[in-house]
């Protein structure tokens, strides 16, 4: 039996021999394609290297420069396959060292996937291929991750080639695709393991098409189909290696369990399996076979072992990679929701979406074998990515290239469609201008202005007038959409329809795209953005250079860091010869630089050895997308449709970006000696300090004659999710009843306590729903001991009785830079404050302003808007009431407190001299006043608080960093009980502290 006759095989022997001549004729398809490709290279390639390197990025890049310099490389599954670290290092000897050649080879793979289509035409249509091409170029996921040095920018190009070879081959059937088949097959197992995953996706399509072909060949009774052919080449390389797997993997099948009879009875097995997969192979055609074989295990062989400085590298590649990554199972790293792309997707690929949906049911009537495949596929990648333990957003890849050939070759087959051809032209114009007014009059009702409480009746009148119109509007252009279908008939208006659709959609497309790429591209805002290297790590390494020049050591600076912050600073300091990584254990003591992270007890167990000889400042090392998606319900989701409200929060986020929730991060410090920072370069005392300062605090404390020793403090609670355990409390208040409530933050409910300390009970939990939160920061308590909350990602104001029973909500989202626009909207309240006569005032802490309200919640008045001057604002968070009644704010990032009137007026102001010195997002303070006129500031960064007589003179300081009974971590929220004793939610040591009062 052979796969083709012989007069084709030496066909194919000859073209092997021929010079290579590609001929092309230029017309308008190849001047598009060139266009498309061209457009393509220049958005991979345009500013490159600005963005941070990811965590992943950075492994990648220094394993690759370790190879480039020399030190080797050596195969290791965690960092999946061997073909990016070659290929990169050969980036570096062409193109030299830098952020942006780290990210070189993946933007040629995502330039070269644009053109890709282009050989399936025959499959696709010229329009569906060259609609296919568009979508790459300006798809937001392919875009993105086109530019990020991770393995899937390269093996989605595998697989890209392993389809169009498929098909080539189906169509002509010369074993030279077969044997370019078996190169771009060890070229994909030599990038990343989900080849795995495509292979079982590929195989079991081939097997379900192939039928009974394949007892043909155990039989030699004739030829079989070319599918067949192409099964066969992917099986008989799998099996070895699966069967490879199995007999190393001991572990893996609890074979050490085993006695040995049954274990050389189990290899005897395998190795079985492995000969009948070479038998197989040889059986359905030996040259040929034996030819791709030599072409797979070359390449294989070559990369793994390194060209050959790493023989284990080819155990490791047939063994161990399969092995780690199905064992990273049970690790299930990111610890995603099963629906973790059914969010993802509709986010970013919202177009292919929904012209592949309509593709399955389109070509589940005009079938063919490419269109079949293409449904299969998207749908079982669906299944198994979603199936499988780890989910991250470049996975996304492996969905959405099915996915946009799927709906590139719809959209083909409906542009080609003679129904559309034989079209009137300009009542097709028509149709789709109507068609996108439809859109826009939509639109324009579901998000019309909700008709608020109080408005006159005139107001109201207005608003009934615009939905009126609005209705009238949208039934003359349905009854003109009616008209025109039934001229032009329904078959085109659908074309038509869909067509205009996808005009539509796209601008919202390459909006995505622009945002993700290159405003956001190292801003976790987006849902892509996982878990991002902070631009921080940029400001750090600016501020290195400037210490190693003003030494005049340059590179030799000695830097010393933690294997917190080792990845990605490996990568960032590799040129600093004298780098000092001290691991788990102590820096260097010479060294000038150091960098300390804020897992486990890294900074704790450093900072008190650098003593005061460092100025230190604290930075993000990563961030990540707050995941608000988690617990969804069918019932958020409808929400989500129905609640104009969350609806519009839904939109803000789609279009703009704003996110529901704060960013998380995990961050680390940046200590710098103390004489590298004093001078000219050092940022004067007392002065605002802009986002990521390097010099972050004066070289002299102000506050240090002030620091006054404190009692030990009586200290309640402990880390956990339990009652009367704390996770990042942040604020606190005493009720009329001396009953103590505290926001336990980081687990979204309030706790109340007895004087004592003793937990009574817990309301809340993380959503959107009354009596939900989300990360709520201000709490007070008024005389009649109702409870209200600033929830402040949700952007509103809870009320509650003392039982915590729901009572009343109001708020809503909104950003404005005028202090008297949007009035009762929120960005991110903070602080929350009562006072005699009930009124109820918010620190609208995004919005730069403080907000009054009566005690049903009805606006009142509002002072601020950004800026210096008395009476502005920047980044608004603790409150509080002084004997007199004045109104004190903890102006934070212009590091004073201000003191206004009962009308709002600002009557007074003084600075925080020594403190305040960040804008990190979890260092606010917060104020309390006492009965004697005592005012008191927590200093987070700085791990005390600050207490001022009541004209704002600084009269003590207590507390220090650590976790004793004398000790805060970034201590926040603040609160006075009737004994005038100090209460601290102690944020970082999830605790809270009562301190007797300081004389």
């Amino acid at each position: 039996m052979a796969v083709v006759d012989k007069k084709t095989e030496a066909r194919d022997e000859e073209v092997l021999d021929r010079r290579i001549s590609i001929s092309l004729r230029w017309n308008w398809e190849i001047a598009a394609y060139a266009s498309l490709i061209a457009i393509a290279f220049v958005l991979r390639f345009w500013d490159l290297g600005t963005r941070m390197l990811h965590h992943d990025e950075s492994l990648h890049a220094t394993y690759s420069w370790y190879l480039y310099i020399g030190r080797g490389y050596k195969h290791d599954p965690m960092m999946h396959g061997p073909f990016q670290f070659t290929f990169m290092a050969l980036m570096y000897f062409l193109l030299g060292v830098s952020n942006a050649t780290v990210r070189v080879l993946a933007a040629l793979f995502g330039t070269a996937l644009v053109g890709l289509p282009f050989l399936l035409r025959n499959q696709m249509g010229k329009s569906g291929a060259l609609v296919a091409s568009f979508l790459l170029a300006f798809s937001p996921s392919f875009l993105y991750f086109s530019r990020f040095a991770r393995e899937d920018a390269y093996v989605i190009v595998w697989t890209m080639a392993l389809v169009v070879l498929m098909f080539m081959y189906f169509e002509r059937k010369r074993p030279l695709y077969l044997y370019l088949l078996a190169a771009v097959l060890s070229l994909s197992y030599a990038t990343k393991e989900n080849t795995y995953i495509t292979m079982a996706i590929f195989g079991s399509f081939l097997l379900l098409v192939t039928g009974t072909d394949f007892l043909k060949i155990l039989k030699r009774s004739g030829s079989v189909s070319a599918p067949t052919d192409v099964m066969l080449l992917f099986g008989t390389f799998l099996l070895p290696l699966l069967t490879g797997f199995a007999v190393r993997g001991e572990k893996f099948l609890n074979l050490s369990s085993r006695s040995t009879s049954e274990y050389v009875f189990l290899s005897v097995v395998f190795v079985a399996l492995a000969a009948i997969s070479v038998a197989v192979g040889l059986r359905w055609n030996a040259r040929v076979w034996v030819w791709c074989a030599v072409i797979f295990w070359g390449i294989f062989t070559v990369l793994f072992t390194t060209f050959f400085g790493n023989p284990e590298g080819f155990a490791s590649g047939a063994v161990g990679g399969l092995k780690y990554w199905l064992e990273q199972q049970g690790v299930a790293r990111g610890d995603q929701p099963w629906y973790y792309y059914l969010v993802l997707l509709p986010i970013y690929e919202f177009v292919p979406i929904i012209f592949a949906l309509g593709g399955v049911v389109y070509f589940a009537i005009r079938r063919s074998l490419f269109t079949t495949f293409l449904i299969y596929w998207l749908f079982a990648s669906m299944l198994l990515y979603g199936w499988a333990a780890e989910k991250m957003p470049w996975l996304l890849l492996h969905m959405a290239l099915p996915m946009v050939l799927l709906a590139a070759t719809t959209l083909g087959r409906l542009i080609d469609s003679p129904a559309l051809r034989r079209a009137s032209a300009r009542y097709a114009a028509y149709l789709g201008v109507l068609l996108v007014l439809v859109c826009a009059v939509l639109f324009a009702l579901l998000n019309r202005p909700q008709t608020p409480g109080g408005l006159v009746p005139i107001q109201q009148q207005q608003l009934t007038l615009q939905t009126l119109a609005l209705a009238v509007a949208l039934a003359a252009l349905v009854g003109g959409v009616i008209y025109l279908e039934r001229r032009l008939g329904t078959r085109t208006a659908l074309a038509i329809a869909a067509v205009t659709l996808f005009v539509v959609l796209m601008p919202l497309s390459m909006h995505a795209a622009w945002q993700v790429t290159y405003v956001n591209s190292d801003v976790p805002v987006e849902m892509m953005v996982y878990t991002q290297t902070s631009p921080d790590v940029g400001l750090v390494m600016k501020e290195i250079e400037r210490v190693g020049f003003r030494t005049g050591t340059g590179k030799d600076l000695k830097v010393a860091y933690d294997s917190s912050v080792s990845w990605p600073f490996e990568w960032y300091l590799r040129d600093y010869r004298y780098r000092n990584f001290y691991g788990d254990g102590m820096p260097a003591q010479d060294a000038p630089v150091v960098l300390v992270g804020f897992e486990g007890d890294h900074d704790a167990r450093v900072k008190p050895a650098l003593g005061n000889n460092y100025i230190g400042q604290r930075y993000k090392l990563r961030w990540w997308f707050p995941e608000d998606y988690r617990g969804m319900t069918f019932q958020r989701i409808w929400q989500g449709i129905t609640d104009p409200v969350v609806r519009n929060k839904v939109w803000r986020f789609f279009i703009y970006r704003e996110p529901f929730s704060q960013l998380g991060s995990t961050d680390f410090m940046l200590y710098v000696r103390k004489d590298l920072v004093a001078g000219p370069w050092a940022t004067k005392a007392g002065a605002g300090l802009p986002a990521g300062s390097a010099a972050v605090a004066p070289s002299v404390d102000a506050y240090a004659s002030m620091v006054k020793p404190i009692a030990g403090a009586q200290v309640w609670g402990a880390k956990g999710a339990a009652p009367g355990q704390f996770q990042a409390p942040r604020g606190i208040a005493v009720g009329p009843d001396s009953s103590i409530y505290v926001l336990d933050t980081g687990n979204n409910r309030v706790e109340k306590l007895d004087a004592q300390g003793k937990f009574l009970l817990a309301w809340g939990k993380k959503g959107q729903a009354p009596g939900e939160f989300s990360e709520p920061w201000g709490i007070a308590v008024d005389d009649k001991g109702n409870v209200y909350v600033a929830d402040t990602w949700n952007h509103r104001i809870q009320k509650f009785d003392q039982n915590g029973q729901f009572l009343a909500t109001w708020g809503k989202y909104g950003n404005t830079a005028d202090p008297k626009a949007a009035p009762g909207d929120f960005f991110g309240p903070r602080s929350i404050l009562i006072d005699s006569r009930g009124f109820v005032y918010v620190a609208d802490t995004g919005n730069h302003r403080l907000q009054k309200f009566d005690g049903a919640g009805n606006f009142v008045a509002a002072v601020g808007g950004r800026g210096t001057a008395p009476g502005q604002f920047n980044e608004p968070v603790g409150l509080a009431l002084d004997k007199n009644g004045s109104i004190l704010v903890a102006d934070t990032w212009n590091r004073r407190i201000q003191r206004f009137d009962v009308d709002l007026k600002p009557v007074q102001q003084w600075p925080i001299t020594s403190g305040w010195n960040s804008n990190m997002p979890n260092n606010k303070p917060y104020v309390a006043t006492d009965i004697q006129g005592n005012i008191f500031a927590t200093d987070p960064e700085n791990h005390r608080v600050l207490q001022f007589d009541s004209k704002g003179t600084i009269v003590a300081v207590w507390g220090k960093y650590g976790n004793d009974q004398s000790s805060l971590q970034n201590p926040t929220g603040l609160a006075v009980d009737s004994a005038g004793r100090v209460l601290v939610a102690d944020s970082l040591n999830d605790r809270v502290m009562r301190f007797a009062p300081v004389r």
